[in-house]
């Protein structure tokens, strides 16, 4: 969710558009809420609910730049948590069919008893095409992982995922997407998320229902947090 839009969970920012022929400065948000805090199969909400807002500037430019928050719980054993990410970038519209941005985010747990030991930073790089198909890879330097005797590490990782939405009757449409996480670190390995399900627009409200599933190693990396084959609804609001 970040906000959930279709089926997989993308990248902050994924409501933000290109500047068409934008003619002045253009401020936009929504808030949402679901079911499950789920970012590329793995739930940050202890497979909770969470509350999520998202607040964004873009200029006639291209210029991008917001925050994002949601309510998470990362570890079972620690009280409820804010995720806060404030991220800025670019976006572009090719021509008529293809769309861009480039984002940069950094990611904080400022309440939690680890303290900054879960914070971490990401290159968003995305493109959509026709407003169907929607391609994105994400690399993080530092991405946290636990590993036991060592506790919290910082190590780097890629994702790659492909999502498709189309429509299917008046607003109702399919969505459906697949993608792939390699984390390095002394238990290196990656996992294959996927999910599939439909999205209800009924601008400016937005509505979802899909289900994730992960491949085994995701559980080799996050242990109880990985998607075993889950349903997550979401309710947007965007403004």
């Amino acid at each position: 969710m970040r906000l959930l839009t279709g089926g997989m969970v993308l990248s902050a920012g994924m409501a933000i558009g290109a500047p068409l022929c934008a003619a002045s400065d253009l401020w936009g948000g929504s808030i949402g809420v679901t079911n499950d805090y789920m970012v590329r199969g793995i739930s940050r909400s202890d497979e909770r609910a969470a509350l999520q807002l998202d607040l964004h500037y873009l200029n006639d430019s291209g210029f991008v730049a917001g925050l994002f928050a949601s309510n998470t719980q990362i570890d079972p054993g620690e009280p409820r948590d804010v995720e806060l990410d404030a991220f800025v970038g670019f976006a572009w519209t090719a021509n008529q069919d293809w769309r861009g941005k480039v984002l940069v985010s950094h990611y904080a747990y400022p309440w939690n008893r680890a303290g900054s030991e879960y914070d971490y930073d990401e290159l968003d790089v995305d493109a959509n095409f026709q407003d169907w198909l929607n391609l994105t890879f994400v690399y993080s330097p530092n991405a946290v992982l636990f590993v036991p005797g060592r506790g919290l590490i910082g190590v780097a990782s890629e994702s790659a995922e492909v999502n498709l939405q189309r429509p299917l009757w008046r607003k109702l449409s399919a969505t459906a997407g697949v993608g792939y996480s390699f984390y390095g670190g002394p238990n290196a390995t990656g996992y294959v998320y996927w999910s599939a399900g439909a999205a209800y627009d009924l601008a400016p409200a937005y509505l979802s229902l899909s289900y994730v599933d992960t491949s085994a190693g995701a559980k080799t990396l996050f242990y109880n947090d990985a998607s075993t084959g889950r349903w997550i609804a979401a309710v947007i609001w965007r403004f």
